[in-house]
């Protein structure tokens, strides 16, 4: 479920279904590449639905149940791991130097980006979602089973 996504030189593409696991792929062969190009892969708290997300040089990624994870998108270190509570569909977004959570319950952790876990603030929506945020111009939108919201600042 989760889409590809190509950074710093590498194909990340999470696959299997039952026990996901992430592949950090060298994109430049042909064939069977798999001892070839597979440059490090984990089944550490893989996503089955999020998307993964990449900053700079770290990939950030929340497992269906919970725990986020940031990796060195070269070698695959796990720089921190951090239960967020709830379970997740939505993928994390990064927007104006900031990275958002959603949980399926509506809730939302917003950390700074880093190998260091920074947890800047958490809200509660207090209605379902599985959707990703959405943003336009300075508006966050979020679409609940029951609702469209649209948050800004004036």
């Amino acid at each position: 479920i989760p889409k590809p996504v190509f950074a710093n030189g590498l194909l990340f593409v999470c696959s299997g279904y039952n026990r996901p696991n992430l592949l950090a792929i060298r994109p430049n062969g042909r064939g069977d590449v798999t001892d070839s190009h597979v440059a490090w892969e984990t089944d550490k708290q893989v996503p089955h639905t999020p998307s993964l997300l990449v900053v700079g040089d770290e990939l950030y990624m929340v497992a269906d149940r919970g725990v986020a994870s940031c990796l060195d998108t070269t070698t695959g270190k796990v720089h921190w791991e951090e239960r967020l509570g709830g379970n997740y569909s939505a993928s994390p977004v990064f927007v104006d130097g900031r990275i958002y959570f959603q949980s399926e319950d509506g809730d939302t952790t917003v950390i700074l980006p880093g190998t260091e876990f920074n947890k800047l603030a958490t809200s509660e929506l207090g209605e379902r979602t599985l959707a990703s945020f959405g943003f336009v111009e300075s508006a966050l939108l979020i679409r609940t089973d029951k609702h469209l919201y649209r948050i800004e600042a004036k």
